[in-house]
């Protein structure tokens, strides 16, 4: 009961702190129960004493009422802020959630799933490193030295393989001779080496080697096959009617004396008429006649001035 007595009395402060003066109550006449003492002998507010003690248990439980009714609405608010709370954070994840699962993925490059070992297989045994200072392989071995005439037979080889190079490409490549005579002066003097291309064949105005009753002799070509050439008594000298004009000759051509050719000179098929370029010596086709192309070692590719040396 003093408990509650001093609960009361503390909210009742309170409420006596926030409230505003109450307006002053009138005064209660005392009114006489028979049986009461009068005024004078005994005090007047025992009865009301015991009024007011028994008021004063009920308002003290009307407040602790109130006070217990507030604090579960104000748990009961606390409760339900907290589920509101809750209910929204799970919408905004589910939000979340769903706009993740619309928005379109990002195409990320697909990475290659790693191998995975079959452990059925055994690992290959790895070979030990090589221990420092082990020694190092053998060098091979070197055949035994030759003899001297293993020598001798393999120059002897290598010699002959040359030669047979050398005799194929003078024969059937190149034409070397050591021209005699000055019937071809200037183009060509008495004693030069005169090299000729065989693959080639002679062409018009060409110096060529050619060979004639078994002797190499150099020579300019004038005339081709089905040419007529004709030489005149004062020296003119006419391919088809026409004089060479690209004839650096400043000699008069004449027939030579006591030969079998008759001019004007047809050149037969397959051969070429052959002059010197020293008009005066007539050892040439107006001697021989047309020269046959086998006979022919193509044309002169230079020559080599011996008397230089």
């Amino acid at each position: 009961m003093s408990k509650k007595s001093g609960r009361s009395s503390s909210a009742k402060e309170k409420d006596d702190v926030h409230k505003p003066d109450a307006a002053p109550e009138p005064e209660k006449t005392e009114e006489m129960t028979p049986g009461s003492q009068p005024a004078d002998g005994a005090p007047a507010p025992e009865p009301e004493k015991k009024a007011s003690s028994e008021n004063e248990p009920s308002k003290s439980d009307a407040q602790d009422k109130d006070a217990s009714e507030k604090d579960a609405q104000n748990k009961d608010a606390s409760e339900k802020d907290a589920q509101d709370k809750d209910a929204s954070e799970k919408d905004s994840a589910e939000a979340k959630q769903e706009k993740s699962e619309t928005a379109v993925p990002e195409e990320t490059p697909a990475k290659k799933a790693p191998s995975k070992k079959d452990p059925s297989k055994k690992n290959p045994p790895k070979k030990a490193p090589p221990k420092k200072g082990s020694p190092k392989k053998a060098p091979p071995k070197m055949p035994p030295p030759k003899t001297t005439p293993q020598l001798l037979i393999g120059l002897l080889i290598k010699i002959a393989v040359a030669a047979a190079v050398i005799w194929a490409t003078l024969t059937f490549v190149l034409g070397v001779s050591v021209h005699y005579g000055n019937n071809m002066y200037p183009s060509v003097h008495d004693g030069d080496l005169t090299v000729s291309f065989r693959l080639q064949k002679p062409y018009l105005n060409a110096v060529v080697l050619y060979r004639v009753n078994g002797k190499t002799d150099v020579g300019r070509v004038i005339a081709l096959e089905g040419s007529v050439v004709d030489i005149s008594d004062t020296g003119l000298l006419t391919i088809n009617g026409v004089a060479p004009s690209n004839e650096k000759i400043f000699y008069a051509t004449y027939q030579a004396e006591n030969s079998s050719i008759v001019f004007p000179y047809k050149v037969e098929p397959g051969k070429v008429f052959i002059l010197n370029d020293y008009r005066d010596d007539p050892k040439d086709s107006r001697t021989f006649g047309a020269i046959d192309r086998k006979d022919v070692k193509g044309p002169m590719l230079f020559t080599v001035r011996r008397r230089n040396f």
